[in-house]
Order: structure tokens, then sequence, then C-alpha cells
């Protein structure tokens, strides 16, 4: 690739499944004023302003997707949502990756995420394969083409994981520097590599960010100034041998809704990047084409780029928090709760799909199209496929696979990120675990009173949320209200 320094800037946007499990719609929410809720927020301050950043230079406006020069991902629960309701950015996503793709040998900018965003070393092995599935269908199916790359959600890795994203052919993956043994010449570099792991017959790129300049974006003042941040990076990238690389990753929210004016300023620092003559912008799939993997990468156990102890932030009190005045106790029992929903799911499906097709397991595993593709050709072919006639049957599995889908989404990761399951990332778990227990009543025999038994030991550092089951039961009631 040349004497040049390489740099790779990633965005991981993310928003979890906010809308109501029954009506598909997003009601008020409180904070997110003047919007109606948050992600039309951060539509707004993100995902549309980073679609036509505006940059001025003199008396000439520069207008830009940048999508067109970011490695991104987008989850899968946000792109249905932008498909929906936020049609420009969704486009201007989906084009920034053919125009990347075009301009780079073949390879777009997009990656793939594994579909809930639920941390995967915590998942059941069978759990932890349907998410990498899905998360590779629903980018198929958005972006035309096979992933080469996954975001792993919060950067969460073990063996396991690693094991069963080189299975499903992907080619590589971004970690933190910090989150296992980096091997070889760049060991002790800042470079990005990539590294290899390997496993038996089966490996995977690892490509590792550079933590300083992704502080500096996503904490620190980066952002204020984009010429600034240009000449940060470029001096960063004179460091580096000749045609190495370097890894930014954030969050892509950062570009515009944590940071003010994030969107037009990434955009002042990617046309003065680009006018380098030192550096040059690439993504990781163009970057690994090109390079060979140097050095190897071992991992010992789960870690994360969020949590300094592994994944616990997702299952216990560790001691991580935002505001050190609360509590996490309710942490492991609310996910044995959500665990306990999306396990009895699975069951329910794993009961009654077999009368309907042999290859359940597989039904299952691509079930997801027709979820989120309404082309009817596409459903006559997945039908066609697993030889499913009586429309009977067919809306049968479809509402078994939808049931499963929303077992899964009560274990996305945000309910246990922040420090109180009353907010609004701990709501939307529990909105989709009363989704899920319906439609497995419809089934077999309900579940839902020892779910409240399970929520109802689970108490809120706010007063007047009280318990899990509290909240449980309000959230279906407003849910009720709002479908009549």
């Amino acid at each position: 690739m040349g004497q040049h320094r390489y740099i790779i800037i990633h965005g991981h946007f993310y928003q979890p499944p906010r809308e109501s499990p029954w009506t598909g719609l997003i009601g008020p929410e409180a904070g997110a004023t003047p919007f109606q809720n948050w992600n039309e927020r951060i539509l707004s301050e993100c995902y549309t302003a980073n679609a036509h950043a505006h940059t001025m230079e003199g008396a000439v406006v520069h207008v830009r997707n940048n999508y067109e020069s970011l490695n991104f991902d987008v989850g899968p629960t946000l792109a249905g949502w932008l498909q929906a309701h936020g049609k420009a950015a969704y486009r201007a996503m989906v084009r920034g990756d053919s125009l990347s793709a075009a301009r780079l040998s073949g390879h777009g900018n997009a990656i793939a995420q594994s579909y809930s965003h639920s941390i995967l070393p915590l998942l059941t092995p069978r759990d932890r394969d349907l998410q990498l599935a899905w998360g590779v269908e629903d980018f198929s199916y958005r972006f035309g083409r096979q992933p080469e790359g996954l975001w792993l959600p919060e950067c969460a890795a073990d063996e396991e994981t690693l094991l069963a994203v080189a299975a499903s052919g992907v080619k590589f993956v971004i970690l933190g520097p910090t989150q296992g043994a980096f091997k070889g010449s760049l060991a002790d570099s800042r470079e990005a590599g990539p590294f290899l792991w390997r496993s038996g017959e089966l490996e995977l790129a690892i490509f590792r960010f550079d933590s300083e300049l992704s502080r500096m974006v996503s904490f620190d003042d980066g952002l204020n100034d984009g010429a600034k941040l240009a000449e940060s990076i470029a001096a960063a990238a004179a460091s580096i041998r000749p045609g190495g690389a370097l890894v930014i990753a954030t969050d892509g929210e950062t570009f515009g809704h944590h940071k003010r004016h994030g969107a037009a300023e990434l955009a002042r620092t990617l046309i003065m990047l680009e006018r380098s003559g030192e550096v040059r912008l690439v993504n990781c799939a163009e970057y690994l084409a090109a390079n060979l993997t140097d050095g190897s990468f071992e991992i010992s156990g789960a870690t994360s780029w969020s949590c300094p102890h592994g994944v616990e932030r997702w299952r216990s009190n560790c001691g991580c928090r935002i505001d050190p005045g609360t509590a996490q106790e309710w942490r492991a029992p609310l996910r044995s709760a959500m665990e306990f929903v999306n396990n009895h799911a699975e069951m329910v499906y794993e009961r009654f799909a077999t009368a309907i097709v042999k290859q359940h397991e597989e039904a299952l595993r691509s079930g997801i199209r027709p979820l989120i593709d309404p082309n009817p050709a596409v459903h006559d072919e997945y039908f066609s496929r697993f030889k499913i006639f009586a429309e009977a049957d067919r809306e049968r599995l479809l509402r078994m696979i939808e049931m499963v889908r929303a077992g899964a989404a009560a274990l996305t990761s945000c309910a246990w990120f922040c420090d109180d399951f009353g907010g609004p990332q701990g709501r939307v778990a529990l909105k989709w675990a009363a989704r899920a227990v319906e439609l497995a009543g419809e089934l077999s025999a309900s579940i839902e009173s020892e779910l409240l038994d399970r929520l109802r030991g689970i108490c809120s550092n706010r007063r007047e949320i009280g318990d899990g089951a509290t909240l449980y039961l309000s959230l279906k009631t407003r849910e009720a209200r709002g479908r009549v």
C-alpha cells in the first residue's frame, strides 16, 4: 500500500430497541426534549448530521457524507428504526458503504454487528451463534454483500466468542490494547496490526485501536477543533513505520450527540487528513487485504472495552458505575430473570417448531430475514426452502421466531450498563421480556407468575420505581393502553 501511514476512524452506531414490541412505535421519553424520544433527538444531532456534515472554509461551505470516509457499524436494532424513521441517514450509510467499496477495491466501510447488542461471552454457545448469524444476515440485507468485519458489542470477547466469529466467516474484529496479549514486532508499538488469532484451522484478524487517540476523540476535547485533531492524528502517525496503520474507535454518537459539533468537526478532520501527503484514510477491510497479519494475539479470559473487570458490569456489582452513590446489587438477579425469559422462549420454540419444520434450528438461524425484509419473494423463498406451505404454519413459525427475538432483546447490554434498571435502558429489557412471555403463552403455560416472583426481589436505587415486578407491570399496563 505504499509508504504512507494509514488512518482508520471507526464509529460504532447503535441504539437499543426502544420501540414498543407491540406497536413498533417509541413513546415520549423524558430528557429528549425538544424531541419526542431519544432516537429522534440523536437522529437529528448525529445520524442525519453526519449524512450531510457542513464545514466552513473561508466563504466556502463543504457538505460531505461522513459515512464515505468512516469505518463504521450500525446496529441492526438502530438500522431497522432508521430505515423507517430516518431514511436520509439510512440511505447515506448505505451509499457511504457502496461508494467506499467502489473506491477501495471492493472493500466497503461498513462492518456488521451481532444482532441484539448482548454481551457475547455471557451467552450460551447456541445464543451466541444465533446473534452472529442474525447480525450477518441483517448486514447482508442492508448492504447487499457479506461483511468482512464485525463489531463486538462493548468489544466483549473471549476465546469462545472469537471462535464463533471466525466460524461465521467474518475476517476481523476490533479490540482494545489491554484486551489480550499482542505479540510480534508491533506488540510494543501503538500500531493497529492487524494481529492473528488462531484456533485449529480457524483464524481471525485483530485490529487494535489506539487508546490515546480514541480517548481524545471520545472523552477529551479532540472534537472541539477538527483541524487540530487532524494535526494530532498526523503527529501520532508520524511515530509509526511507513505502511503502518492507526485505528481510532469510538461510539458513533460521539460525532454530534455526545459532542455537540462532532459531525462538522469530524468532517473538518477528514478533509484535513485527506489533503495530507503523509497519511491516507482507509478502512479495516482494505488495509487487511493489502497487509499480512503482523504478530499474533492471545486472549486468556472474557474482556471488554468498558469494564476493567472483564464482563462483570453486565452481571454483577463489580464497582463500575456512573454515580458512585448508587448500588448495583440488582444486576445479577435482573440478568437471571432475563435469562429465564430468554431460555423459556427458546424451549418453547424447540418444542413447537419441530411440528412445522424438520430443520427447525436452521429455520431459526435464517428466520431473521423474513422478519426484517417485507419482500414477498424473500418470504416465498424462505418457506419453500423449508417446505412450509400452509399459511397457518407460516404465520405460526414467524410468530415463534419473533418470540425468540423478543427473548434475545431482553438481554440487550444497555440494561446493565447504567446505574439503575429503572431508567430507559432497563425498561427496554423489561418490555421485550413481557412480549416474549406473551408470545410464549400462546403456545405453552405462562411463566409470568414465576417471572414476577423473580422481579419482586430486585430493588431500584430510585424510591419511586420500587421493585422490578412493579415496574414490569406498570410498563405492560402502559403499553396495553397505547394499543387501545
